[in-house]
């Protein structure tokens, strides 16, 4: 059975120190950043992204990721495991404290999935997010059923829509979108046999971005008038609130995020709560790892015994 024996695997990669407390942006890693977002909401803590193209691929991400968290725990890359059904399948990696006292857990571990491909719609970033739900459903050999973390994480990519509405918006009453006009009713007249002058082509492109800038002032002005600054602060207070409840509901189901912080570091969250930080280690308050079932919510003296699922021996 999956929740006893003993695990494989491991590697053994070299200990780091510690960053110190108020760990720099450059010392956290190259190529990040902080989330431009997070400069005009309250989200909480600032995470760190990394610069487009910094990582070409999640082999790289996985790499640096689990390079640095060997500091602080055993790593064991690709573990294969069994869904419910009994399809196999794997995870990118488990990890376990080198250290476990102030965890409150009998034996924490945790799995990790990377993803870095930006999706390309809303329901390929929520296709990632339903994966992991499946994962914590899952069979671990070595390990039984775990908790699972996303990196990173996937509400980056709904609290970064703001930033790429208001970019998209700013191309909308741009001159070269006025010059693009005229020319999408150059190619129309070529296509149709009719020679359209100039004048008229600059009138009928004249319309349409004045069209195009009145909807805009539109949308400017009711964001205005619900209180808000402007409609790019509007956007971004609708996706931190969709941001804000997916993380709770991701929580219940056992998914978390493991990301670096500005000032905190590496970090595992869940429900927005901090779980363990490379600055402060595991919280004091006992939240546990281990997958809830149903609505429980288990002390740390209710942990399964040993050979049960969701414990196992290394």
């Amino acid at each position: 059975m999956a929740g006893v024996g003993v695990v494989k695997g491991i590697r053994s990669g070299r200990r780091r120190s510690r960053l110190p407390e108020q760990a720099g942006l450059r010392r956290l890693g190259p190529g990040l950043r902080v989330a431009s977002y997070s400069q005009n909401m309250h989200f909480g803590p600032k995470p760190l992204l990394p610069d487009p193209g910094a990582f070409p691929d999640e082999e790289a991400l996985a790499e640096f990721v689990l390079t640095k968290m060997e500091t602080w725990f055993h790593v064991d890359e690709q573990v294969h495991g069994r869904y419910w059904t009994g399809e196999q399948t794997r995870i990118d990696a488990v990890l376990r404290p080198r250290d476990p006292d102030g965890w409150h857990d009998v034996n924490p571990a945790f799995a990790v999935e990377f993803k870095t491909a930006k999706p390309s719609s809303v329901g390929a970033g929520y296709g990632w997010v339903a994966q992991a739900v499946a994962y914590t459903h899952c069979d671990w050999d070595g390990y039984g059923v775990l908790p699972v973390f996303l990196c990173p994480s996937p509400i980056t990519s709904i609290l970064s829509r703001a930033d790429e509405v208001a970019y998209y918006r700013q191309r909308q009453i741009s001159p070269e979108l006025l010059e693009a006009e005229r020319e999408k009713l150059r190619r129309k007249g070529r296509r149709f046999g009719r020679d359209y002058t100039e004048s008229l082509v600059d009138s009928q492109a004249l319309i349409a971005h004045r069209q195009r800038i009145g909807q805009l002032s539109y949308e400017e002005f009711t964001a205005r008038a619900d209180g808000y600054a402007n409609a790019a602060a509007r956007e971004r207070e609708h996706n931190l609130r969709v941001a804000e409840e997916l993380t709770h509901v991701l929580g219940q189901l056992s998914v978390g995020e493991l990301m670096p912080y500005k000032h905190t570091g590496w970090a595992l969250r869940r429900s927005g709560r901090w779980l363990w930080s490379e600055r402060d280690g595991p919280v004091k308050v006992p939240y546990r790892l281990r997958p809830r079932i149903g609505s429980e919510r288990r002390t740390p003296e209710a942990s399964p015994e040993p050979g049960s699922v969701g414990h196992f021996e290394g």
